[in-house]
Parts: structure tokens; sequence; C-alpha cells
């Protein structure tokens, strides 16, 4: 639930209170530290069963706390795949249906992949040898944890038709496209464009390009630095805007590849600006 961790975090920050409205008491269950600085921030309760162990995000808390509360629940929504908690989740209630008398008395649980079943990740060349080790996890656990839930949820449609493309078998008992929503922004106030100006000041009453998101090659930043310089060759470069690039993920290999594109061109030296991640006032004054 790190904020700097990308958008499924903050999409469940953003439908949690929309479900409240309708009566729907939401808790999260995260493989993050304890002692986390963000924790104690959000109105709703966050039990940090963490740190979690080794690359596949293992926890020995995790499955003794899932048997003792998930008889509370109504249903369960394991976000992301690929790593343990979704695996712990279908070990959990299996091992709990064995032992209940009335096993439809037990939560109906779901599995929202966030765009981890596009086929993107299979064909990327630069991901040969993670492809191959889906692969391998697909065929001897993921496709029995994706078979035992009730459904997959996904954002969009475009995601649930791409997800039935690359593994097999692909047999989940429901695909469920149940949209994703954006938080509303507040009212445009000065208090905003003041927090944001007064650490980029020079952008200040000025044109600008920007680019929000979290810095993954998935979302095409090499691109985009690519096409905007090209713009020097058709306009006069003091009639270009700067490009202002916010989001977490600079110190990664590929962010760190984009900042040397940057650094090597006087073009983008002069007008690119890596901000690192926004939040609060800053963000929405960008």
């Amino acid at each position: 639930m790190d904020p700097k961790s990308g958008g499924p975090c903050q999409g469940i920050r953003n439908t949690i209170p929309a479900m409240k409205k309708h009566g729907i008491i939401n808790e999260v269950v995260c493989l993050d530290s304890p002692d986390c600085g963000w924790l104690g921030k959000d109105d709703f309760e966050i039990h940090a069963l963490g740190p979690a162990e080794n690359v596949w995000r293992y926890s020995s808390r995790l499955i003794p706390f899932l048997l003792e509360n998930a008889p509370k629940f109504d249903a369960i929504i394991a976000h992301g795949m690929w790593l343990y908690p979704d695996y712990a989740v279908s070990k959990a209630l299996k091992k709990l249906n064995g032992s209940d008398p009335n096993p439809g008395s037990l939560p109906r649980w779901y599995i929202m992949p966030h765009g981890m079943l596009d086929p993107y990740f299979q064909k990327s060349p630069e991901r040969k040898w993670k492809a191959m080790r889906n692969d391998i996890y697909w065929k001897f656990i993921e496709h029995k944890v994706v078979s035992s839930a009730d459904g997959l949820l996904f954002t969009c449609e475009e995601e649930k038709r791409l997800a039935a493309q690359p593994f097999r078998p692909y047999k989940p008992a429901k695909e469920i496209n149940v949209g994703y929503g954006i938080q509303e922004p507040p009212a445009r106030e000065a208090v905003n464009h003041e927090a944001f100006y007064s650490d980029y000041p020079p952008l200040k009453n000025k044109p600008f390009m920007l680019f929000l998101s979290r810095i993954h090659q998935k979302k095409g930043l090499d691109l985009l630095i690519e096409a905007y310089e090209s713009l020097k060759d058709d306009f006069e470069e003091s009639t270009i805007p700067n490009l202002v690039i916010a989001g977490p993920g600079l110190e990664s290999p590929f962010g760190k590849d984009c900042e040397k594109t940057v650094l090597g061109s006087e073009f983008l030296r002069n007008r690119v600006i890596f901000t690192g991640m926004l939040s609060g006032d800053k963000k929405w004054g960008a």
C-alpha cells in the first residue's frame, strides 16, 4: 500500500470511500512493514503483516491471519497476481472449506489482475526470461489459483479481452468488467499551483506538457522523450513548452536510461524536468 508503488494501491484508496457510500466496509491486508511512515494516514483499517520476504513476497503471518479473519467478511479481493498473496488466499479458503460444516458461509473471493495478464509481459523482448518464468509459474501454480477464485475483476473491457490470450489453461469461473473510476479532483485553487511552483519557479505562468505516471517501460516514457525531442525539427525551439515528468521510478534501470537520454541531449537537458513523485497540492497544482 506504499503510495510510491503505483496505481493499484491508489485505486484501492479511491474505491473504498466510494463503496462506503453504499454501506460496504473495507479492511486492507498488505505485506508492508508495520512501521511504514505512511501508515495511519488512511481512514480505513490497514493490517500490515510484513515486511514480506524474498521476491515472492512471502509472509508467514498471512495465512494464519486469513484463517482467523476471512469468515468475518462477505468477499475477499486479491489485488495483483504472480506473488504469494493470491496463492495464500486460495490456500487459506481451501483449508477453511475443508473444515467448515457450512462452507457456503465463507466469503466469495476474486482476483483483480490490474493488467498483469496483459500479453505485453510475455511478448516484450526485454522480458524473455521473466516470460519463461511466468509460463512455468502459470502451469504449476497460478492457473490453479485463478480457477479456484469466484472470478477475475477487470478495470475495462479491453483488459478482460487481452487477459485471455497469453496463458493456457485459462478457465476463470467468471470474468467481470467492474470498471475502475477516477478520483474527483479538488476545486482549482491558487494554493495548489503555488505548492507546485514553489519547487519549480521557472515554470510559473508558462505552458508545459505533463507526464504523470509511474516511470516504467510499459508506460512508453522512452517513446514520449523521443517524440518530444523530434519537435525541434518542426518548431522554433523557443516556442516548445517544457516537458515535466512526474512519478516514482527514476531510480529503476529504465528510469536511469531515460534520465541518461535526457542528459545526453542539449535540447532535452534544457527542457525536461524530472520531479519525482508528486502528491497532494503539488500533484493537483501540476
